[in-house]
């Protein structure tokens, strides 16, 4: 964290720039200081801490020449984003810039509705000529509040721009050169973001995301499948630093943040659209008050039901044949099971990319012809059924039926439509589909129903596969005339609010888990439990283990406190040069993290279903996995009570250290966040994510006491002789774990681990 005198300075600094009208809101909380009497003015918004600390929280910025920069500008661009494009929904930006103005000016200031708020207007102009190019804007700036607990504050404003040639805002706003960035919702390789240039529009992640030959095969021969290291489902305009102030834009138009802005010195948000709104934050303490601020807006998660922490969710697929011989073994070798997850209960499309899931949603007796029996059986075990949904329906079915719900749902207008008036359809490899449109109303209630008879009901369905929810296209056309450009990013809140809304509905909340990977700013408040999307089975920090780490911590920051990955990771690929198969090793890795970091524990058979592949009820693999089903079924009550602290409060089960540790220098190191994490209060976890390794070095933070090593009772804490670093033996079966001394929840879990025979 920067200290607190080098904040002190940096605030001296900005201050300099501004010597104008000061104005309080908020008690005097929030100040609003604005010089208007030169030909650059300059805007400082600032916070007051408990204890008299100034924090800004945006500010206008000095350039390399020395004039203040205009806080606001506007341009336009002459061809606007391209439509979805295929599975990858590829977003290219083709601009070609003009009128981007280079000056602003403050005319006035509205003081009339102090303290709650305070309006100040002028003009954005080009070239210094104010006739010709002038831009009218208002800003507001309204104080709101801290957290619960009478920590922080925060203040919301509005920027509108009074043109309708425009279609993009800018704010260009000081952030010191050593200021470290975190959050943007889930991001899978990026942990501090100074220096780079984030954009904000959701989309496939992408397969590869920089790791390399696959990356760039994909990104050049199948139209950018392959992404790159911001490519994300739950990308969001929000943010959080180490100065102790944070932020987010309501807008649900696409952005940009170029953190590395005017040689490092400066952020430049692009917001493709206005007016711009939003909040800002200050903590004082803990980035835990960044959280508890920004989850009242986002909506918090709840618990999930208490079967989903007791063991591991199966996911299987091919059939009635293939998944009870698969299950059998399980149940032999005494894995601990609550679920079976059959994403292909629909049934199977079959075409030149392979055999794909049927999207058209209900049972398929092909695929599953006793299903009933089946469900029966697993659920005299103790075993729930889970199955699959998203919000697309196949116009090209192959099973020769006639009585299609694409038929059905494109009678009815229930699909995003085109400029014709006829459903969107889209394609991904072999399908044609149409998306649902979730602005209408009637088609929602349809999907509400489909989801209550096929799979609450026909299928018993305890839970799901939420899936998908980023192809809105930029010019589709929705029910209720909202354009794709605005729908796009917001579409994933009403997707898992249909989801949420026919659990309800059935009545069925406090049993019924379904898993979402698409997000924006208000999904946690609408989604049961994210998983975070699909993984290459791979250790990397581009895109394998290693990410789910990194997005379980960025995405804590912005209030999805409750979510697991794949074990064992999704995408198995094969492309020349490129060859990818989940190895045993990485599975049981995979499984060890998750046991210490998922809200649930579930695995995927991958994207092929090969027998090279590794899999849970593998010989060389099923006795470690049911290892760590038990430690997981283990830690139920532990999560359920941190669970019931991210319903009360919005903080995740997984967290940066910073949370606990944030005077700690180096807890605040992006290498450091992608390698370890707290599990809660009670837990430092470090898994290992080198193919091989057997040990590995672990940071006990500055303030944390001793540390016990889970399975041998080592003890550890900052002392000099090692800097706060060790080495530690990690073989397969023990990753590094630590509990607090004085944890309950860890000296109990000790006495298990050695009573069970995994520790020493």
């Amino acid at each position: 964290m920067v200290p607190r005198v080098l904040n002190a300075v940096i605030l001296l600094l900005i201050t300099s720039l501004v010597s104008g009208d000061t104005y309080k809101l908020q008690d005097g909380v929030i100040s609003v200081k604005l010089n208007s009497e030169t030909t650059s003015p300059s805007v400082l918004i600032s916070a007051t801490t408990s204890t008299g600390d100034e924090v800004p929280l945006l500010s206008s910025v000095t350039s390399s020449s020395g004039e203040t920069l205009p806080l606001f500008a506007t341009a336009t661009s002459k061809v606007l984003k391209g439509p979805v494009d295929d599975t990858f929904y590829v977003l290219e930006e083709r601009t070609k810039w003009h009128s981007r103005t280079d000056s602003m000016s403050i005319d006035s200031v509205d003081e009339s509705n102090l303290p709650e708020s305070l309006a100040f207007s002028g003009e954005m102009f080009r070239d210094g000529s104010r006739e010709d190019t002038k831009v009218p804007y208002t800003m507001t700036i309204k104080g709101v509040q801290g957290n619960q607990f009478g920590k922080g504050a925060s203040v919301d404003f509005k920027l509108e721009v009074e043109d309708g040639h425009a279609n993009r805002v800018y704010i260009t706003a000081a952030s010191p050169s050593d200021e470290k960035i975190f959050g943007h919702g889930i991001q899978y390789s990026s942990v501090n973001h100074k220096n780079k240039r984030v954009p904000i529009f959701i989309a496939e992640g992408g397969i590869g995301r920089g790791l390399q030959p696959i990356t760039g095969f994909l990104n050049a021969f199948a139209g950018g499948a392959g992404g790159d290291e911001f490519t994300s489902y739950g990308c969001k305009p929000q943010f959080v630093t180490d100065t102790r102030r944070g932020g987010l834009l309501f807008n649900t138009e696409g952005s940009v943040w170029d953190w590395g802005a005017e040689g490092g010195e400066a952020v430049e948000v692009e917001v493709f659209g206005y007016p711009v709104e939003g909040r800002l934050f200050m903590w004082e303490d803990s980035p835990a008050e960044y959280v508890e601020m920004i989850t009242e807006y986002t909506g918090r998660m709840s618990p999930l039901p208490e079967w989903t922490q007791e063991g591991a969710i199966i996911g299987l697929e091919g059939g009635s044949e293939v998944v009870e011989s698969s299950m059998d073994k399980l149940i032999e070798a005494e894995v601990q099971m609550v679920g079976l997850w059959l994403q292909d209960w629909s049934g199977l499309h079959h075409a030149y990319d392979g055999d794909r899931l049927l999207w058209d949603w209900k049972l398929s007796e092909e695929q599953y012809p006793d299903w009933s029996g089946l469900r029966t059986r697993m659920n005299s075990l103790g075993i729930n059924m889970l199955t699959y949904i998203n919000p697309y329906f196949a116009s090209n079915l192959d099973n020769g039926e006639d009585n299609s719900q694409f038929a059905e749902g494109d009678a009815n207008g229930y699909f995003i439509k085109n400029s014709n008036n006829e459903t969107y359809v889209m394609k991904s490899g072999s399908i044609r589909f149409g998306c649902l449109d979730v602005t209408n109303p009637n088609a929602v209630e349809w999907m509400k129903d489909i989801i209550k008879e096929r799979m609450l009901d026909e299928a018993g369905s305890m839970g799901w596969m939420s899936d998908f929810g980023e192809a809105v296209p930029y010019d589709g056309v929705m029910y209720s005339g909202v354009s794709g450009a605005d729908h796009h990013n917001e579409y994933p809140e009403m997707w898992q609010a249909l989801n949420y809304d026919a659990v309800r509905e059935a009545g069925m909340e406090d049993d019924v888990a379904f898993f979402s990977r698409s997000a924006w700013n208000k999904s946690p408040g609408n989604a049961r439990v994210f998983w975070l999307g699909d993984q290459l089975v791979t250790f990397d920090d581009k895109d394998g283990l290693q990410t789910t780490v990194i997005a379980q911590q960025s995405g804590g920051l912005s209030g999805h406190s409750i979510a697991h990955s794949d074990i064992g990771g999704y995408t198995v690929a094969d492309y020349p040069l490129a060859h990818y198969h989940r190895s045993p090793e990485l599975l049981k890795r995979w499984s060890e993290c998750e046991a210490f970091s998922g809200s649930m524990f579930r695995t995927h058979v991958g994207s092929s279903f090969e027998d090279e592949d590794s899999q849970a009820w593998h010989d060389d693999v099923v006795d470690h996995f049911g290892v760590f089903s038990k430690v997981f079924g283990y830690l139920k009550e532990y999560r359920l009570e941190l669970m019931q602290v991210a319903e009360e409060r919005g903080l995740p089960l997984v967290r940066s250290m910073f949370y606990q540790f944030p005077d700690d220098p180096a807890v605040w190191d992006e290498d450091l966040m992608k390698e370890q994490f707290m599990f809660g209060d009670d837990f430092l976890v470090a898994p290992v994510f080198q193919e091989g390794a057997v040990e590995k070095n672990v940071y006990f933070p500055v303030g944390g006491g001793q540390w016990i090593g889970l399975w041998d009772g080592s003890v550890w804490n900052e002392t000099v002789d090692y800097a706060g670093v060790a080495t530690v033996a990690a073989p397969i079966g023990r990753p590094p774990v630590f509990y607090k001394e004085g944890s309950k929840w860890g000296s109990n879990m000790r006495k298990w681990v050695i009573d069970q025979g995994f520790g020493v």
